[in-house]
């Protein structure tokens, strides 16, 4: 009778399950479903799917992402389909119809986060996920780490956890589509351009005079460039020059005995009192202030 009643038990279970899994571990955070954080991880897990495993929904709450391990599965989102394996990321965003299908021969090992917050949308519109459900992955390994480092902390509960797994699915965010967005397949001739002259300014800003400087040698007018850093900076050229500057001035200032003139030579500023002027206008105090302040 006992064994009956579990059979029938285990029947249920088994029905009442989404899919089917050989081996799993989740973790869950007590994220409201509105929550106003910019990022919010709800719960998320690894699964060992068994063969037959498949899920059918008409909808879901959360935004999704699926880190494949081993083996493979088919996923249909909004009658689109595509295979989830090893190298790729996968997701879905509330609303959107999805079926899972494990493949019987080498079923599907993955990785997935159920999240939410203010930024969410925009941020799997910048990964793209949200007219290509499945996309490769720029750096296979890293984002691989990154997965199950939230993975790792989520199961480990202490008082930092819940904020530590939502630097870390920022972080897999932000370079899967920062390396997206640097593809040549996806970026257009002005975003490279743009790329390109902030490249340059990165690697030489101390010894830049102004835009001009940067026009020419990248051999473009300065008129456009200007345009370029509005465009994708949402400053100027020279702001963006200017900021580079007095942020290594400020390094210098705090790591270094030397003084406020030399400082300002090493950031290109030939007058002294001129680079004071800036200094105290970006960071809030005069340079000696500001190294009286940090160091006293």
């Amino acid at each position: 009778m006992a064994a009956a009643l579990s059979k029938k038990t285990e029947k249920k279970r088994a029905l009442a399950h989404e899919g089917h899994v050989v081996q799993s571990r989740y973790f869950f955070f007590e994220t409201r479903p509105q929550s106003k954080a910019e990022l919010a991880i709800v719960f998320g897990g690894h699964e060992k799917c068994a063969p037959d495993f498949e899920i059918k929904r008409n909808t879901y709450p959360y935004f999704v992402i699926e880190i494949p391990v081993h083996g493979r599965c088919k996923l249909n989102v909004e009658k689109r389909e595509y295979e989830l394996r090893k190298g790729v990321i996968g997701g879905f965003m509330p609303g959107m119809k999805h079926h899972y299908k494990s493949d019987p021969a080498t079923p599907m090992e993955h990785i997935f986060i159920a999240f939410t917050g203010t930024r969410a949308k925009e941020l799997f519109r910048t990964l793209g996920l949200d007219k290509n459900n499945v996309m490769p992955l720029s750096k296979p390994g890293e984002m691989l780490y990154l997965a199950e480092t939230i993975l790792k902390k989520g199961l480990q509960k202490n008082e930092w956890t819940q904020q530590l797994c939502a630097s870390y699915l920022l972080a897999l965010l932000l370079e899967q589509s920062a390396d997206l967005s640097d593809s040549e397949v996806s970026s257009t001739l002005s975003k490279r351009t743009y790329q390109h002259c902030r490249k340059y300014i990165d690697e030489n800003f101390s010894h830049i005079v102004g835009p001009g400087q940067v026009a020419k040698a990248c051999d473009i007018n300065v008129r456009y460039l200007s345009r370029l850093f509005k465009q994708f900076a949402k400053i100027t050229p020279h702001e963006y020059i200017m900021r580079l500057k007095l942020n290594k001035a400020a390094s210098l200032l705090l790591m270094s005995n030397l003084r406020v003139r030399d400082i300002a030579g090493q950031v290109g500023f030939e007058d002294p009192y001129h680079f004071s002027r800036n200094f105290k206008k970006f960071h809030g105090r005069s340079p000696r202030h500001y190294r009286d302040a940090h160091l006293k």
